[in-house]
């Protein structure tokens, strides 16, 4: 339709430049009945015009509804992600903090157990005090590696939630700005119809 008009300008534009100039006064000379039957179908080709600007306007709404949708569905799922993600990462660590307790007391009643015994036999006392020494440095430091270990791996959980949550907002900002970015168009055909 765009085109439709633009021809029809132009042809109008056309027939006032071929027209006859009248001498001595800066006007011409214009068959009117071709320019009336230009007219007529500049006329007929308006409300067209006007009908598929409507339709540009009303698909911009459509749009940004759309648009607006997708938008809060991702973030919803981006929140919804981030928190499982938290509660598997809480979970674990805690499981893995239980696991380490758990063995950290079992390995420290062995080691009880074998002192008490080397105390009963006097002629091993002193090497069962090194023995349990090494044993008790032994499990504490197993105790806080398995601790630093299980802390840096929540600590990965949770940063890797975050860059998913990161990610899921940059690609509602893509698409919000995809959407906008078609709006604009939109309105720019709208606004200049060549």
């Amino acid at each position: 339709m765009e085109m439709e008009i633009d021809k029809i300008l132009e042809e109008i534009e056309n027939l006032v430049a071929a027209s006859n100039r009248v001498p001595f006064l800066d006007k011409v000379m214009i068959d009117d009945g071709e320019l009336f039957r230009l007219m007529d179908v500049l006329r007929s080709e308006l409300p067209h015009q006007i009908q598929e600007a409507g339709d540009i306007v009303s698909r911009r709404d459509e749009i940004i509804n759309a648009a607006q949708m997708e938008a809060d569905r991702l973030v919803d799922g981006a929140k919804s992600e981030a928190e499982r993600l938290v509660d598997t990462a809480k979970n674990e660590a805690e499981r893995l903090v239980d696991t380490a307790n758990r063995e950290a007391e079992q390995t420290m009643e062995r080691a009880k157990a074998y002192a008490d015994k080397a105390v009963e036999e006097n002629e091993i006392v002193a090497r069962a005090r090194e023995q349990e020494k090494a044993i008790m440095d032994q499990t504490m430091a197993a105790a806080q590696q398995m601790k630093t270990e299980t802390e840096q791996y929540a600590s990965q959980l949770r940063t890797s939630a975050d860059d998913y949550a990161n990610q899921i907002f940059d690609h509602v900002l893509e698409t919000v700005g995809s959407a906008l970015q078609a709006v604009q168009e939109a309105k720019g055909q709208l606004n200049n119809p060549h």
